[in-house]
C-alpha cells in the first residue's frame, strides 16, 4: 500500500513517466517502431518528397499521416492535399513538445516535416521505398 501512496505522489510531483520521449519528441508524437516513413525539413527542402509520401501510403494503407504545423501553410497544404487525395488520415502536429528545436519561431532542418506511421504500434516488417 505505501508503494502505491509513493507513486501517486510522485507522479503528481513529477507527472507521469514517458516511455521515449526522445522518440516522440522527434517523429511528431510517434514512436521510432511505428515510423514508417519521416522525413526532415532539411529534406524536403532538397527533394521531392510527393512520391515517397505516395509510396509510404499506398505500402501502409492503415497509417496515418503526420504533418508538422510550423510548416509554411503551402507545403502544409500540399502534404494535406496527398492525404485527402489518397483518403489517408493525418494530423497537423502543433504541440510544443514535439519539437526537435523547442522555444524555435519556426522550423529547422532537423525537424521533421512528415512522418507517417502506424497509431496501433510497431510496424511489422520494413518498408521499402
Amino acid at each position: 500500500m505505501a508503494m502505491d501512496v509513493e507513486k501517486y505522489i510522485k507522479a503528481h510531483m513529477y507527472g507521469n513517466p514517458t516511455i521515449n520521449p526522445d522518440d516522440k519528441r522527434e517523429f511528431l508524437g510517434n514512436f521510432r517502431e511505428n515510423v514508417a516513413l519521416a522525413l526532415t525539413v532539411g529534406q524536403a527542402a532538397v527533394t521531392e518528397i510527393a512520391p515517397l509520401v505516395k509510396k509510404a501510403m499506398a505500402a501502409l494503407p492503415q497509417g496515418r499521416m503526420y504533418i508538422n504545423g510550423r510548416l509554411p501553410f503551402g507545403e502544409q497544404q500540399e502534404l494535406m492535399q496527398l492525404a485527402i487525395t489518397g483518403s489517408y488520415a493525418f494530423t497537423i502536429v502543433t504541440d510544443s513538445g514535439v519539437r526537435v528545436h523547442e522555444g524555435d519561431a519556426g522550423t529547422k532542418p532537423g525537424d521533421m516535416a512528415v512522418v507517417v506511421a502506424d497509431p496501433r504500434g510497431p510496424l511489422k516488417k520494413r518498408l521499402v521505398l
